[in-house]
């Protein structure tokens, strides 16, 4: 069972980052993909305003498992946990697409 923790964390924090960087943050982004709209100059701060759903949270709620095993894991083995350097990757790449890469309007 031991031996399938590793694969099963890399494979969980993969679906994870593809989630974080393929779902849209604004519900109305597949207008920027319209030849009619790129023709008009639209962008994405002239997209309709989407109050949904925030992912921003949603998304970080859902890396919690990975800093709970992380955390209990590196206290009982006295050294950083490779789960605690998933958790800490995935949450790089969250905050590159919600705070970097996210435009300000």
């Amino acid at each position: 069972m031991k031996k399938l923790g590793a694969p099963a964390a890399s494979l969980y924090a993969l679906c994870w980052a593809g989630l974080i960087l393929i779902i849209p943050a604004n519900k109305f982004e597949w207008m920027l993909d319209e030849p009619s709209a790129s023709a008009e100059g639209l962008t994405f701060c002239g997209l309709p305003i989407d109050d949904g759903i925030d992912l921003r949270s949603g998304y970080l709620f859902l890396l919690i498992p990975f800093l709970a095993t992380g955390i209990t894991k590196s206290i009982r083995q006295k050294r950083i946990h490779y789960t605690l350097w998933i958790f800490f990757m995935l949450l790089a790449i969250w905050g590159w697409r919600f705070f970097i890469h996210y435009p300000i309007c």
